[in-house]
């Protein structure tokens, strides 16, 4: 029978892809694992394979068109196998008649073609809050109902089908859908701001860690490596994590699941939002091995070479502002994790020591944390664990 090929979820924040080239055309003679058509999701650009082999009888979703994941896009026959009820294509944006790019499903409902797109989130969402999604004018691509529209009708604050918005006061300069790394941001903070999270805010004598790593420059040269504080944190986290087992964990529902493995993500910027790419068994690794990783990341960051893998399966986050100038932050949940450590400037301030005013380096700490999952208690043992770590510097040659 017929094999589809669909649109597999990399990672667990994906939600959608855009169809950007495909890289076998319709007649074309395809093996199993063959690669078929290039997919940019919101944080990396993967191709997705052939799951038979045989004949691409029919592609469904043209180059340009986002879809959502699980959606049918394309046909292959097996050999001897006659194409009989292949799918019809999806229009390309722009031409006449074309399907609004967003949600082709896998096992297409013919007499539902002029109801409006709903992603099937938002179809779930609306059946438990009771919002009739045929009322409701869709935000997201190619206009489908989201599961913030939703939402929002739910709290009174969608505008239903024909509506006019408002004016706006000041003129418009441009318009800028979030599509790509940001829209799945847009969505991944939604989640995260609906949990209930605390954040907690705490300093560290850190001058010690700052006199060792000073001493590492010489020492890392030969790596082409220069020592950053980011690295000893970093380190430190994940010996923290090990120690506080529950903190490195996933919250599935009503389970806390507490994870064998300590893989930290490391929040980086980049032109379009964030990326969070991995770095596995963390607790495993010293200073210095943690600092090559970290700078290998960095290389494949700007030359978009990063894998699905390397961006999927963090346990715990950190992300760092300090290079910003911040202090103190509330960094944001990135779920099903539990916990994110913000880090902050690093800066030298008078402090009390043996009774004398002396100037020390003084690094700041941000802990957000799911309540549902954590207390403030352990939460504040294990920043004080963090904290032990970065004041001693005796473990870091270690």
């Amino acid at each position: 029978m017929p094999t589809d090929v669909t649109l597999p979820q990399w990672g667990m924040g994906m939600n959608d892809g855009l169809v950007v080239k495909w890289l076998k055309q319709e007649g074309d003679q395809v093996e199993q694992g063959d690669a078929l058509v290039e997919i940019e999701t919101a944080k990396i650009n993967s191709e997705v394979e052939a799951p038979a082999g045989g004949t691409l009888a029919r592609i469904v979703v043209p180059e340009g068109a986002m879809v959502d994941i699980g959606t049918r896009l394309a046909v292959i026959l097996a050999p001897g196998e006659e194409p009989a009820d292949l799918p019809e294509p999806m229009q390309a944006a722009g031409q006449p008649g074309a399907t609004p790019a967003a949600v082709t499903p896998a096992a297409p409902d013919r007499s539902s073609q002029q109801k409006r797109q709903v992603t099937p989130v938002a179809r779930r969402v609306a059946k438990e809050l009771g919002v009739d999604v045929g009322q409701l004018d869709g935000t997201g691509p190619g206009g489908r109902i989201t599961e913030a529209d939703v939402r929002a009708a739910a709290a009174g604050g969608a505008p239903s089908v024909g509506s006019a918005a408002a004016p706006p006061v000041v003129p418009v300069r441009e318009v800028i859908r979030l599509t790509g790394i940001r829209a799945t941001i847009s969505r991944r903070m939604t989640e995260s701001w609906r949990a209930p999270k605390v954040t907690l805010n705490t300093h560290a004598d850190v001058t010690e860690t700052v006199a060792f790593l000073k001493k590492l420059v010489a020492e890392w040269r030969t790596h082409r490596i220069r020592p950053q504080y980011q690295d000893v944190v970093l380190a430190a986290t994940a010996r923290a994590l090990t120690q506080h087992p529950k903190a490195n964990a996933y919250l599935v529902g009503d389970e806390l699941h507490v994870l064998d493995r300590v893989n930290l993500g490391v929040a980086f910027a980049v032109p379009d939002g964030l990326l969070v790419p991995v770095i596995r068994d963390a607790d495993k690794k010293p200073v210095l091995e943690m600092a090559q990783a970290v700078r290998d990341i960095a290389i494949r960051v700007k030359s978009n070479e990063l894998t699905v893998d390397e961006l999927s399966g963090a346990t715990f986050t950190v992300t760092n502002m300090g290079g910003y100038g911040v202090e103190q932050f509330d960094p944001l949940l990135d779920p099903p994790q539990i916990g994110i450590l913000g880090l902050g400037l690093v800066e030298e301030r008078p402090a009390v020591v043996n009774g004398e005013i002396v100037i020390r380096s003084i690094g700041h700490l941000s802990l957000t944390f799911d309540h549902r999952a954590w207390d403030g208690a352990p939460a504040g043992e294990f920043l004080q664990t963090l904290t032990g770590l970065l004041r001693d510097s005796t473990w870091m040659t270690s």
